[in-house]
């Protein structure tokens, strides 16, 4: 069961943009709205309004660019938020220009109709509105053979809005008057009942198209079985006779020497690495030693030089002391000043003992650090040697051992995907002998799709019922029983068909069928319910005399019952009724049960006609035809 509420309702529709005359607005409620007047005041004028931002086509609107009016505005209330559709009026207009709050709808252009898969179509605000998710991909079948069309608001609006021209047909009401789109709009009325979307049934080729395509698909299939059984023989040769057990046995053991070889390696890169860590380590206490050792050999070397030092400063004395000084230049003669050598400092022997002590003792810490070194040296060689034998160890044997390993259980597992592939092909082979025994038994005939059998169980007994409830509450005069026929989508009344009555028979019955419907809609079982009704005149022709005695008696009774029935179901959705008050009860009876708007064709006297500031000789209403 679904939700009882409206998906939307209509608050009001504007005519606007004439250079001198004022916009023309009517409001709207969410249940009942009655537009009555006498004829001639634009009451049709308002629900082609409607219709027109329903996508009716520019060409046939009446109000059209003589009148000088612009643009048709409607304001539009849904449980999400708020919209306006804004429709210039003119030949070739297909742009709707929507302001949305409700989520479900983006504001934006939207087309009447369009080619480009990019355009945004006015049928999708509509059936967004009433619950389809993605209205723009909904398909129907619109014929028996299963041809497909988008699903639109138009495709089945028909029957949810009567205008003048249609409410008396002979015809069934709710069958579009082209009799090719007759399907189709089965098709969506069955949509609405169930939400089934039925792009997923369309068949889009013809039926030789269909004939070709499977003669290609045969001779494509005969051609794989060779392919297929050469394939299978070549597999047979590479595999040989060895048996799948003994395959996985192999395999088996195979993973165990993997198993054992990747330990193998794994211990030995973690010896590696250790002997890694402790060659640095001894590196580096290497290092260390010989930056300490270069820094006491610098020592010693300056011990040494200033040690020699004091050799030379003896030695110099010495010779002075051999060598006396001259008293004369020995070229002029003259007598020259004599430096005895007392001003020389003698050399330190205590200092240059104890420098000499420490050279001594610092050549023994050399020594010592030399020998200390040594040992850590022979370390060093012999880690390094160690490392570049477990490297090889992996690189030489290990890693090519693994390699051959692997590439044995590649190949064994390649022979056990060759007999799964085997066993693949040769049901392959079975399938398309299967698939070219079906193909070449197929025949193709035209399709038999049946919309009507798309309907829910119980759809006509539950339409029957509300269609005799109807006419029983509006006063149907000695009603003993009413069906909606599924042969002829219509109804039968005291087994009688309304094509061979009069024209106000016609249209009382008519209004029926389409309230019946729209209370099995509302009902909670339809996946989707328009929640809105448009009726021009619902009882046109009542007036004059009728053919059948009995329903000519109940022309006086049957307006106010019909009206007082009306007020009673406004929580279904909205309905607009357009008429003309010569075939209305009294209105003040029903002024306080709904939204009564009133035009009065008289000046001062309340609203003349819809467009404002219009008087009778501007307007010109197709109402109130006298063809019975």
């Amino acid at each position: 069961m679904t939700d009882l509420t409206p998906g939307f309702w209509i608050t009001s529709i504007t005519v606007a943009g004439h250079p001198r005359k004022s916009d023309s607005t009517v409001r709207f409620q969410p249940g009942l709205n009655v537009i009555c007047g006498p004829s001639n005041t634009g009451k049709s004028w308002v629900l082609q309004a409607i219709d027109y931002l329903f996508g009716k086509d520019a060409g046939d609107f009446v109000i059209d660019e003589n009148t000088q009016y612009t643009e048709v505005r409607m304001s539009v209330k849904t449980h999400h938020g708020s919209l306006t559709l804004s429709r210039p009026i003119g030949k070739g207009q297909n742009t709707i220009a929507v302001s949305s709050t409700d989520p479900r709808v983006e504001t934006g252009d939207y087309k009447r109709q369009s080619s480009s898969s990019k355009a945004l179509l006015l049928s999708s605000v509509w059936l967004s509105l009433i619950g389809y998710d993605n209205p723009a991909d909904v398909k129907v079948i619109s014929s028996k053979d299963y041809d497909v069309r988008s699903f639109t608001w138009r495709t089945f609006w028909h029957a949810l809005y009567a205008d003048e021209d249609r409410i008396s047909t002979k015809k069934p009401i709710l069958l579009p008057e082209q009799n090719t789109a007759k399907t189709a709009f089965q098709c969506a009325l069955a949509s609405l009942l169930t939400g089934r979307d039925y792009a997923a049934y369309a068949r889009d080729e013809s039926t030789e198209t269909k004939s070709l395509k499977n003669n290609a698909v045969i001779e494509y299939l005969s051609s794989l079985p060779k392919l297929i059984q050469s394939r299978i023989d070549n597999i047979n040769k590479a595999i040989g006779a060895s048996s799948e057990e003994a395959l996985q046995s192999r395999i088996k053991e195979l993973n165990e020497e993997v198993d054992q070889i990747r330990h193998r390696i794994e211990t030995a890169t973690l010896q590696g690495q250790r002997i890694v860590e402790r060659l640095h380590a001894v590196r580096e206490t290497i290092a260390e030693s010989n930056s300490l050792r270069s820094r006491y050999q610098e020592l010693a070397a300056s011990y040494q030089a200033r040690i020699d030092r004091f050799g030379f400063v003896e030695q110099g004395h010495d010779l002075i002391s051999e060598h006396p000084a001259l008293m004369a230049c020995p070229v002029c003669d003259h007598l020259v000043d004599v430096d005895d050598g007392s001003s020389l400092p003698a050399p330190d022997l205590q200092e240059r003992e104890t420098l000499y002590a420490r050279l001594v003792d610092l050549n023994h810490t050399l020594q010592r650090m030399h020998e200390e070194q040594a040992p850590l040296t022979e370390e060093q060689r012999d880690l390094e040697t160690k490392a570049t034998e477990i490297e090889r160890l992996i690189r030489v044997q290990l890693q090519p051992e693994l390699r051959s390993l692997t590439s044995l259980i590649d190949s064994h597992n390649a022979v056990i995907a060759m007999r799964a592939e085997r066993e693949t092909l040769q049901a392959r082979l079975t399938e398309i002998q299967e698939e070219l025994n079906d193909r070449r038994n197929r025949t193709f005939t035209k399709g038999n799709f049946n919309p009507l059998g798309e309907y829910p169980a119980g759809f006509w007994e539950d339409m029957s019922t509300r269609l005799l409830d109807t006419l029983g509450a509006c006063a149907f005069p000695n009603l003993e029983e009413a069906t909606f026929s599924q042969n002829l989508f219509d109804a039968v009344v005291n087994k009688k068909i309304k094509a061979k009555q009069g024209q106000g028979y016609r249209s009382f019955v008519n209004s029926a069928v389409m309230l019946a419907l729209r209370s099995y809609l509302a009902s909670g079982r339809a996946k989707h319910a328009p929640g809105i009704m448009v009726i021009d005149t619902p009882l046109l022709g009542l007036d004059d005399p009728q053919m059948d005695p009995e329903f000519d008696q109940a022309r006086e009774t049957i307006p106010l019952a019909l009206y007082d029935y009306l007020t009673t179901i406004q929580e279904d959705g909205q309905i607009i009724i357009a008429d003309n008050t010569k075939f209305m009860p009294d209105i003040d009876g029903i002024s306080d049960r709904c939204n009564l708007i009133e035009f009065t064709k008289r000046e001062g006297e309340g609203r003349y006609g819809f467009l404002l500031e219009t008087k009778d000789g501007d307007l010109t209403e197709p109402e109130d035809s006298d063809e019975n």
